[in-house]
């Protein structure tokens, strides 16, 4: 390994380290700047680890713990798996923390729902709030005489609202002396401003350290930074990128100036642009000047094999692309990519219970089945299940023929409809609670704010053909990716490409406003949106990063270019 005498990256996280535990010490909140490629995770589990170390026998006999809240999921586990699953640390979503609090206080929840203007018709349909039993767990408003179920984007508001109470504020603090959030700045807005309100701005509360980048916010609508009444703390490494690829950051970012962890190592970054086509371009609502998909694809291609011959390695390059709509077309799932248009990490990094069932259990299984591997088609189903008679080879035989028949003609609905009827494999709870509330509906229409359920519907028609295809590009089998999904990845080589087709990205306005600096309420926003995700998706690459636009670019952006990529600019020879 390194020593810090020659790896600058982590003398500097050291530094960062050491203002974080004095933090700690002192009892003071913090919010940790980590950006890409810094060690974030690396810096919360530490922080985890010390309190562990320190206080967590004390914690336990007083029946608290530290709350690590996290954005994810895959967050969730990762960290638990790295602090061993600690009982003195609670490591949940901030819908899982939230309703883990809420569920407690049933009356002061009824009143917050009895209060609320959007709920009061359903609730006076069913006789009004009463005594009802507040709970979670369908994810959409509904109201029957003895319950209320919660939807999705109510547990944090309510949390929020609940948090307005100096009872329940000091309730949570002798619960969780210390929070610690992860990925901060795509934490729900309700529940921040709570904590900024209640805790940060009355200097009192649980000590809470916020640990993340807001260079990184690609999920939520704010972009800048939150001003936060407490301590800033940058941490100011790099451990994954070679220098050239960091100097791009660097003057992308200058105001958080990151070390490298190996000055000598060697790479390259370079800028590619296709200015030199003269022939037709787009001109549509979504896509200004930018190249005709056939054409696209054909300059991508090209490009790819150029830096193949110059020495990249493609079987190690993730080629990184606007959105999954334009990659969809390609990869064979157009459709649910659609039906996840603004949710795309549900299904990239397979958050959805039916893609990650599909792509973790179903589609393995099959493959299994069909290279006659039944040993991993039974570790997949399970365990070995009971087979006495040759009837029961034979009815697993058909059920699992057919099961391969409808993968290649039918819909997802008929997959699962064949499923739930066979058993083999067995549906995931989740799965099957979906369809039961499906079922439960009897054809009613689905409630509008029901977002979950009104995808998985939608689904069922999907023609199951897509979900093979999803399952090899969320599996990585295919050297593609969006930049949406990578976020918190990193592989050898990096093409990222910028072009047309989605209004929310305009990649030269962007180029133009990083050197103009003209920003105005009207493009402020959406320069910051298209910011984030170049900034996302240029630092996910450990040794070679190339980018390609594809649209037509000013002179003013093609300054901007050059000045980050330090003159490392080509214009292709596009034929017309």
């Amino acid at each position: 390994m390194t020593g810090a005498a020659d790896n600058p990256a982590l003398v500097a996280a050291k530094a960062a380290q050491t203002k974080v535990e004095t933090c700690l010490a002192e009892g003071r909140s913090f919010r940790l700047e980590a950006g890409a490629g810094a060690g974030k995770t690396y810096s919360l589990v530490a922080a985890l680890k010390r309190m562990i170390a320190e206080r967590g026998s004390e914690l336990m006999q007083r029946g608290q713990k530290v709350a690590c809240i996290t954005y994810t999921e895959v967050a969730r586990d990762e960290i638990a798996r790295e602090v061993e699953q600690h009982p003195a640390i609670l490591v949940e979503t901030i819908h899982a923390f939230s309703w883990a609090f809420l569920r407690q206080y049933q009356k002061a929840l009824r009143d917050l729902i009895g209060a609320s203007e959007n709920r009061k018709g359903k609730l006076m349909e069913a006789g009004g709030i009463g005594s009802k039993v507040v709970e979670y767990d369908l994810g959409f408003f509904g109201v029957d005489d003895k319950r209320v179920t919660l939807a999705h984007d109510d547990v944090p508001l309510y949390m929020s609202k609940l948090l307005a109470n100096p009872k329940f504020q000091l309730l949570l603090q002798q619960q969780f002396p210390i929070i610690f959030i992860d990925e901060y700045q795509d934490t729900n807005r309700d529940f921040m401003a709570a904590l900024t309100q209640y805790y940060f701005n009355q200097k009192k509360g649980p000590l809470i350290g916020l640990f993340g980048d807001h260079w990184q916010t690609i999920y939520n609508s704010e972009y800048e930074l939150a001003a936060y009444p407490i301590e800033g703390i940058d941490k100011g490494s790099n451990f994954r990128s070679t220098p050239p690829i960091v100097n791009v950051l660097n003057r992308l970012r200058p105001e958080l100036a990151q070390a490298v962890s190996d000055p000598e190592a060697i790479g390259e970054a370079r800028f590619f642009h296709t200015n030199a086509f003269t022939g037709v371009r787009t001109n549509t609502a979504h896509s200004k000047a930018d190249l005709l998909p056939d054409m696209a694809r054909t300059v991508r291609e090209g490009l790819m094999q150029r830096l193949e011959d110059e020495g990249w390695d493609l079987g190690k390059t993730k080629v990184l692309m606007l959105t999954h709509n334009v990659l969809a077309a390609e990869q064979g799932y157009p459709t649910i990519a659609d039906i996840f248009r603004g949710r795309s990490d549900a299904f990239a990094r397979k958050e959805d219970d039916c893609i990650k069932f599909f792509a973790e259990t179903l589609e393995p299984m099959a493959e299994a089945y069909r290279t006659s591997n039944y040993a991993e088609v039974f570790r997949l189903y399970g365990g070995r299940p009971a087979i006495h008679t040759q009837a029961d080879k034979l009815a697993w035989r058909t059920d699992m023929d057919r099961l391969l028949q409808l993968r290649e003609e039918g819909t997802i609905g008929a997959v699962l409809d064949h499923l739930q009827a066979t058993k083999r494999p067995v549906l995931p709870d989740r799965v099957l609670r979906r369809e039961e509330e499906l079922r439960q509906l009897g054809g009613e229409p689905i409630p509008d704010d029901a977002t979950a359920l009104r995808r998985h519907d939608a689904l069922r028609a999907v023609a199951y053909p897509e979900v093979t295809s999803l399952v090899k590009f969320v599996e990585k089998q295919s050297p593609f990716a969006t930049q949406h999904s990578v976020k918190g990845a990193e592989f050898e080589n990096v093409l990222v490409v910028l072009g047309g087709g989605w209004n929310h990205y305009n990649w030269p306005t962007m180029l133009e406003l990083i050197e103009t600096k003209a920003l105005t309420a009207a493009n402020t926003k959406g320069f910051y949106r298209a910011r984030n995700l170049f900034y996302v998706s240029i630092s996910r690459p450990m040794k070679r990063l190339a980018v390609l636009a594809t649209q037509t670019l000013s002179n003013t952006a093609l300054t901007s270019a050059a000045k980050l990529f330090g003159g490392k600019v080509e214009a292709l020879d596009v034929p017309s």
